[in-house]
């Protein structure tokens, strides 16, 4: 499959689809069909590249011809990114995570595999056609909460489900604190400040503590099976706004037992985890692209943290019985390198870490090259080092949410 800049699909059976583990182009593998909420898009500034009959593998004849690529809903993994060549004038890609796609028969077919599609996640029970009347009736009953607000934003125009999701009344619900960050991610969606355009607006102001209690309670007491999450794609690092969150804790437990309280962050600082758990959370997840410290600094910029203090962060959760997990973004070609492989599974039995959620980095390899840079070896492909996850180590779950879990809170008032 090829696109023009119009828009357009056209398929052309002369040469056999391709996809890209890092910058090479490689045989599709394992394909499914294009999974219901899938929104597939051309890859601007690059030209197709496909195989011919006698194994040679070529950009298409027309300059014109450029890559498709798919964007999965949740519950599926990415296992290649679209074959192509880059135009020499083209800039960085928007930060999406682009899929390859091919055609058989006329039907779309995507270079990935199920993982948990479905369930609280499912496409079909988001962006419905009364969540704009839910987010008006419930802004109109808090006109003057702009943490309200700011996440009617979210779920209306970036579709954002755990936004949605405060709206709907049901499962993750999101709340946004913090403005400011210890990181600089290459791959961050909210701040960017190179070429390169963040796909959202980060929350631009610190709410006060009962514009999160008066939106988080509610959830807890009334939705089916609820969770309050802080640290969104929207926001900095939550960590750096321990104490609010902690009395927004203190509070909501105060108020119910009933639900889970979560935390997205990327693990720097576990005193300031620890003042949370102290306060009632329930479940974590840390972010992290590579166990190998010059990978992780490369990427995410530390601030006055390493790879160290985030398996302190998961290992002293998880000997207080809450819910760990790690958010793994994954490339293809940088990821299922053997030795990321070996350093991962390292990581992950070092930090007791329970659940590892299976993300995919929103970027083209060019910006990754330029700022990490691919591993020398080849991959061994995203589902075979799926499958080394799992065999070395013990008890390990993959997913690509975060569970519902129950813990009991005796202290409530």
């Amino acid at each position: 499959m090829y696109a023009t800049d119009d828009g357009e699909l056209h398929e052309d059976d002369s040469l056999f689809a391709l996809g890209a583990s890092g910058f090479d182009s490689v045989p599709l593998g394992r394909m499914i069909p294009l999974p219901e909420g899938s929104t597939s898009a051309l890859v601007p500034g690059a030209r197709a590249v496909g195989r011919t009959a006698d194994g040679r593998v070529m950009p298409h004849p027309d300059p014109a011809a450029r890559p498709v690529a798919a964007f999965l809903p949740t519950g599926f993994t990415r296992l290649l990114t679209p074959a192509y060549s880059k135009d020499t004038d083209a800039g960085h890609m928007p930060l999406f995570g682009y899929t390859a796609v091919a055609s058989l028969y006329g039907k779309l077919f995507a270079a990935a595999l199920p993982l948990d599609p479905g369930g609280a996640w499912n496409p079909a029970h988001h962006n419905t056609d009364d969540l704009p009347g839910l987010v008006q009736a419930r802004i109109a009953a808090e006109p003057d909460n702009r943490l309200l607000t700011h996440h009617a934003y979210c779920a209306t125009e970036y579709g954002c489900y755990t936004a949605q999701n405060l709206f709907y009344g049901r499962d993750e619900m999101a709340i946004a604190v913090s403005v400011a960050c210890n990181a600089t991610c290459v791959g961050c969606i909210s701040e960017q400040l190179d070429d390169i355009t963040s796909p959202h607006d980060r929350i631009n102001f610190t709410p006060h503590l009962e514009e999160i209690v008066s939106l988080a309670v509610p959830h807890l007491e009334h939705a089916p099976h609820p969770i309050v999450s802080f640290g969104q794609g929207c926001e900095g690092e939550p960590l750096l706004r321990a104490r609010l969150i902690g009395r927004a804790i203190e509070r909501m437990r105060h108020a119910t037992a009933r639900g889970q309280i979560h935390l997205n962050t990327n693990g720097s600082s576990p005193r300031a985890l620890q003042h949370l758990i102290d306060a009632g959370l329930d479940s974590v997840r840390v972010s992290m692209f590579s166990a190998v410290e010059r990978n992780h600094v490369a990427y995410y910029g530390p601030r006055n943290y390493d790879l160290g203090d985030m398996e302190e962060s998961l290992r002293l959760a998880r000997r207080q019985g809450l819910h760990t997990s790690i958010n793994l973004l994954t490339y293809p070609g940088f990821t299922d390198c053997p030795s990321e492989v070996d350093e991962l599974i390292d990581f992950f039995r070092r930090s007791e870490v329970q659940m590892v959620q299976i993300r995919t980095l929103n970027m083209d390899r060019e910006l990754l090259q330029e700022k990490v840079g691919f591993p020398t070896e080849s991959g061994i492909g995203i589902q075979r080092a799926m499958e080394r996850f799992v065999a070395g180590t013990s008890n390990l779950a993959l997913a690509s949410h975060t569970p519902f879990v129950g813990r009991a809170h005796a202290y409530v008032s």
